[in-house]
């Protein structure tokens, strides 16, 4: 009896407190609750305080708890659920102008960029205060391929806000993808007097004059780009291989040497240009300072082979064969036209019958036959 009257006074207790933790629960605001969670940046706490909202309830101010929802469901990447949301929110009286900026803000991380535009349409006054928003349809229209209507929206906008730089940057873009160099050029200088371009957006620019064939401004744009950015590589290599376009190979290396002080990647190019630009020592300096043991010496070998220093090629045997590089078929028939260079034609032999790549198999019986000349008679040897 003693054990039920106890069983009995733990029910009741427990019962007491749930009653008195529901009233509790009853006693939060959750709307307010989760406006000051989103507030303060607590995107997932603020979705949890939602989940406690009776939808169906009287009480609920849907309007209010469906815009919550959808701004939760944005800052959580949940753009289709986010939508939903705020139409909803809609639907239940929001007359907010700016919840069909989230609206378009969502449909474009989703590629719908037809519903971008029917979204920025609903708000048409409040985007033309907003260049970044007209931006933005302009962006819209040109990823649905309506050029035409992106070129007039960024047309407006300029008229409209003719300080946003930022348009004629934007239009560049899309006139270079259309071929109209000349125009792209016009708001290229347009941007590059007015605006402060930054590293990224400059390469993009030297990048876009390059394939316009409009080397001059290129390399006038990127000489520049070089002073004002010297530590960055990327402008480095790129002014160099305007260089290249230009068929100025010396100046080229000279820019990729110093584009490998600032990442070592671009050692081997270096030395690759310095060979190009017959500057023998040069290359051969940078070709030591690579790391990778084959990929030194295969360059090595290329570098002896430019220069005719065929005794060179001969004497890295060893180093090649202790590389691996002896199962490879160019360093093969390379070894082997060294040798015959300098007149070991029994060694050259030794090297030649492992060759079996047809290119280089036909290659390899010219030599034969040069070979035979040179041992047959001096004078016929064609060296």
């Amino acid at each position: 009896m003693k054990k039920l009257l106890t069983l009995l006074l733990l029910l009741f207790l427990n019962a007491a407190l749930y009653a008195e933790d529901a009233k509790k629960e009853e006693d939060i605001d959750y709307v307010a609750l989760a406006s000051i969670l989103i507030k303060d940046g607590h995107y997932s706490r603020a979705n949890e305080a939602l989940s406690h909202i009776d939808v169906k309830s009287k009480e609920t101010d849907l309007m209010q708890y469906y815009t919550l929802e959808g701004i939760v469901k944005m800052k959580l990447s949940l753009y289709k659920e986010s939508n939903e949301n705020f139409y909803n929110a809609i639907q239940n009286g929001q007359k907010e102008k700016s919840i069909y900026l989230y609206i378009a803000q969502n449909f474009f991380t989703l590629k719908k960029y037809d519903r971008v535009i029917e979204a920025l349409d609903k708000v048409s006054e409040l985007v033309k205060k907003k260049p970044t928003l007209m931006a933005l349809k302009a962006e819209a229209y040109y990823r649905l391929q309506r050029y035409n209507d992106a070129l007039s929206e960024l047309s407006v906008l300029l008229k409209m806000h003719p300080k946003y730089y930022d348009a004629y940057r934007q239009r560049f873009v899309y006139f270079m993808s259309l071929k109209l160099y000349q125009s792209a050029l016009e708001d290229a200088d347009i941007y590059l007097k007015h605006a402060k371009a930054n590293e990224k957006v400059t390469v993009s620019f030297i990048y876009a004059l390059r394939e316009a064939k409009e080397l001059k401004k290129a390399i006038l744009l990127a000489e520049n780009a070089h002073l004002k950015y010297p530590k960055n590589a990327t402008i480095t290599v790129l002014l160099a291989n305007l260089y290249i376009d230009k068929d100025m190979l010396k100046s080229a290396a000279d820019l990729f040497n110093d584009a490998s002080m600032i990442e070592y990647k671009y050692t081997k190019d270096a030395a690759e240009m310095y060979r190009r630009a017959k500057d023998f020592v040069a290359s051969l300096y940078k070709n030591s300072q690579i790391l990778d043991a084959k990929e030194k010496y295969k360059q090595k070998i290329a570098i002896y082979l430019e220069f005719g220093a065929y005794e060179k090629v001969a004497a890295t045997k060893d180093a090649l064969e202790r590389n691996g590089l002896l199962a490879e078929q160019n360093i093969l028939y390379a070894l082997a036209y060294s040798y015959y260079k300098i007149g070991e034609y029994e060694k050259a032999e030794k090297y030649l019958k492992r060759i079996t790549r047809s290119d280089l198999y036909k290659k390899s019986i010219e030599l034969r036959k040069n070979m035979a000349k040179c041992k047959n008679n001096h004078w016929e040897c064609s060296l």
